[in-house]
């Protein structure tokens, strides 16, 4: 099958296509991973930097990856074949993309995979009277059970496939327009809730609240690196979706822009949610990534009604880790299907095998392979690594270069069309140019070097 001969997806509604980017987006990023980093590096003034960098970063990548992808009505390889040639070394753009969001799923589902086993077991009361110690240990005894692990992630895998067979219309924009109203709606609710816990507006005002005496480089790189992880930009699955909307009547510099701020609104709502719950029962607010899976579920455990808001807050982290799961799978089939001529059902079945068995050695990292470590690092970090420190930096420079220097009219010109509140400037060429690789490159220099 030639890739023209590849049937074409389109949104069903502008909403519809605005959510489904809110739910890719925003992901585990704003609700496991921007609490716990924001906990580590001084409160307010890690979320003052992540929101000014999700302005001048983030929200520009956005655009151009919308533009090329709604202008080329084609994924990111086939659409840089279309725009400089088939053997053009712009197409690496496409390919950096693909290998992002594949590699991302494969360690990223074990994670939401867990979030699904906590609601259920949250609901059940299954967690109601641990100590702290004995929920860390109930977590660490998960990661290292072979039969859970792979029985709750091909699950999730299932889910995954039956949502993308489904289609744009009926499969992504169906599934995130009960996926992120219900995040939003918990989140609010559970935020409320934080609230009206004593002490838990300490956790807002320290949170809200910039201590400029604890900036450094260290705090700087991790929040321009969580800029990049948490707005999912530079992985090429915009691009996709840019390819889906209407070239006429679709708003790329509102629409994406809302995006972007969107899933700050998001981290930010969860901030206040488990904040207030930690300053509130004067828990570790640095206790890193077991936060969400140690810290909280004795906090919960405590609380009147617990299991209730215990399950709440792991449903709505679930709506966000797989919203997030659903856009990646998205990025990597449509992409590699429109490269290769492949329907979206050879695909998607191809892809998940290839998926799957990626995945192997994220869950077996702390078990039968724990003493293979590339790099010095555990298969699981490993992972982690390339992905967010090699393929996806190299891609969202290539991107930013070749906007400016390739594309910039094109973009300039249809990036307008269909704006109605407000118009991508034009003064921000020099800002592709030099400005967003030489700032991305300095993230990928600096994280590498923090492993070594």
């Amino acid at each position: 099958m030639s890739e023209n001969a590849v049937e074409k997806q389109q949104w069903g509604s502008a909403f519809g296509f605005i959510i489904t980017s809110i739910g890719y987006a925003v992901g585990l990023g704003a609700i496991w991973k921007f609490p716990y980093m924001i906990g580590q590096n001084g409160g307010g003034i890690f979320l003052l930097i992540c929101i000014i960098f999700a302005v001048i970063i983030a929200i520009p990548l956005c655009w151009a990856e919308l533009t090329i992808g709604r202008y080329t009505q084609k994924s990111y390889i086939t659409a840089m074949r279309e725009l400089n040639g088939k053997n053009s070394p712009w197409v690496a753009a496409g390919w950096f993309g693909a290998a992002t969001c594949t590699i991302m799923i494969s360690y990223y589902i074990t994670i939401v995979s867990d979030v699904m086993f906590y609601i259920f077991k949250f609901a059940s009361g299954g967690l109601r009277g641990m100590s702290m110690d004995q929920v860390s240990a109930y977590y660490s005894g998960l990661q290292v059970n072979m039969g859970f692990k792979w029985i709750s992630v091909l699950i999730l895998y299932a889910l995954t496939v039956g949502v993308i067979l489904g289609g744009v219309q009926k499969g992504l924009e169906r599934a995130n327009k009960i996926l992120i109203p219900a995040l939003f709606i918990f989140l609010i609710v559970l935020a409320v809730r934080g609230l009206m816990l004593p002490g838990g507006i300490d956790g807002v005002i320290w949170m809200f609240t910039p201590d400029f005496s604890v900036i450094d480089s260290h705090v700087i790189m991790s929040a321009l690196n969580q800029c990049f992880f948490l707005a999912g930009v530079g992985m090429a699955s915009l691009v996709s979706f840019g390819s889906y909307l209407d070239r006429e009547d679709s708003d790329i510099p509102f629409s994406g822009s809302v995006i972007i701020l969107s899933n700050l609104v998001v981290a930010m709502l969860a901030g206040v949610a488990i904040f207030t719950a930690l300053f509130s029962y004067n828990m570790d607010i640095t206790s890193g990534s077991g936060l969400t899976f140690m810290t909280l579920p004795y906090v919960f455990n405590d609380m009147p009604g617990g299991a209730v808001w215990g399950t709440l807050f792991f449903i709505l982290l679930f709506a966000a880790g797989w919203s997030s799961v659903l856009g990646l799978y998205e990025g990597s089939v449509s992409i590699v299907s429109e490269a290769v001529g492949w329907s979206r059902k050879k695909g998607t079945v191809i892809m998940t095998v290839i998926l799957i068995i990626l995945t192997a050695p994220t869950i077996y990292s702390t078990t039968i392979w724990a003493d293979i470590k590339p790099l010095g690092m555990d298969l699981f970090t490993f992972m982690d690594f390339v992905a967010m420190l090699i393929t996806l930096p190299v891609g969202a420079i290539i991107t930013s270069v070749f906007v400016a220097t390739k594309f910039w009219d094109r973009f300039m010109e249809h990036s307008q069309i269909g704006a109605k509140y407000f118009k991508v400037p034009s003064f921000l060429k020099p800002w592709y140019l030099a400005a967003l690789p030489a700032v991305t490159a300095l993230v990928v220099v600096v994280g590498i070097a923090g492993y070594f």
